[in-house]
């Protein structure tokens, strides 16, 4: 699977830890790589959305 090189950086910060967005992120950024199930989108109480990669994600960047 292809990936650019700034999806590939997001999943290798996953990798080691979730993240959560900031309130003004623009979530279409990471909208293809959740799409494509590598990573997995969490939308928390706050509002706040906490993403994590999921095991397709850790095989991709191997």
């Amino acid at each position: 699977m292809d990936v650019t090189a700034t999806e590939r950086d997001f999943l290798s910060r996953l990798a080691s830890q979730f993240w959560t967005s900031p309130p003004l992120f623009d979530h279409e950024l990471v909208g293809r790589l959740v799409e494509l199930g590598l990573v997995e989108a969490e939308l928390l109480a706050s509002g706040e959305v906490a993403y994590s990669i999921t095991a397709a994600g850790r095989v991709t960047l191997s």
